[in-house]
């Protein structure tokens, strides 16, 4: 059954389907686009340095999160659904948990296998979808999802397999793309991603803040809201990315928080089970 909450980014990602969604994450390993030297050096210690601290920098916010959930649970074991790279997955191990990481794309795996043996950490790594995952109930303290779940076939199911893996009393800390933030209304506008260059992905949903109560109804408790609201530099190159690097990023930036706060590009569902 096809999910009933959210809408769709582009018109026909309705009829996409996980297989398609498996191919396209696995010819385009997210984050690698953020390199900028030889590609034949992707997965060396020079990239993951010089991506880490990239993606540290623009993404401060998720790793100030990743802090105050791991805080909650000293030393438990948490799972990351689409930890491609495992640039965050990285950070909840640093802060003391026992982490497991999904991905679709093997590529990405050994991409995080990479990471974790340059920062000589553990983790255990499953290829496998959000919708079906290879763990047994009750397994985890935390379940992590940082802008992904938004773009398998059904987000329901996701949501739903993420509860059933989660610890009673466990948290799951997931971020969606927000249908009204400022960078989805550019995105529309100009059929290009300034955060990524992934506007032809196969499904990319969007929510506001009710429909993601509505999609978390089944939690006993569920707290939803914006973060990423500053602006940041894009790392995509051309005339459209220069206007948007120089003029956009800098006016935007300016305006009060109270008017930003409002526009945030992740929407952070924190739901307890």
């Amino acid at each position: 059954m096809a999910d009933t909450i959210g809408s769709y980014l582009w018109k026909g990602s309705d009829e996409k389907t996980i297989d398609e969604v498996r191919r396209y994450w696995t010819d385009n390993v997210n984050t690698t686009q953020f390199w900028t030297g030889d590609p034949r050096q992707i997965g060396s210690p020079e990239f993951y340095d010089t991506v880490g601290a990239f993606i540290r920098k623009n993404y401060e916010h998720r790793y100030r999160l990743i802090a105050s959930e791991a805080a909650k649970y000293p030393g438990g074991r948490m799972l990351e659904i689409g930890c491609g790279a495992g640039w965050e997955l990285v950070a909840w191990a640093q802060a003391g948990m026992q982490v497991s990481g999904l991905d679709l794309s093997s590529g990405a795996l050994e991409l995080a296998r990479g990471n974790f043996e340059h920062n000589k950490l553990q983790a255990e790594l499953k290829l496998g979808n959000a919708e079906q995952l290879p763990f047994e109930d009750n397994t985890f303290d935390i379940v992590a999802s940082f802008g992904v779940l938004h773009q398998t076939e059904s987000t329901e199911n996701a949501v739903a397999e993420v509860k059933r893996v989660l610890k009673p009393g466990g948290e799951a800390a997931i971020t969606l793309y927000y249908k009204y933030s400022w960078k989805i209304l550019l995105t529309q506008l100009g059929r290009v991603n300034f955060e990524f260059a992934h506007e032809d992905a196969p499904i990319t949903r969007l929510y506001d803040k009710k429909q993601l109560r509505e999609l978390f109804k089944e939690y006993s408790s569920v707290e939803v809201f914006l973060d990423y609201t500053r602006a940041t530099r894009s790392p995509r190159k051309g005339g459209l990315a220069w206007l948007f690097n120089h003029l956009f990023v800098p006016v935007y930036n300016l305006l009060p928080g109270c008017i930003r706060n409002k526009f945030g590009h992740a929407a952070v569902v924190l739901a307890k089970k």
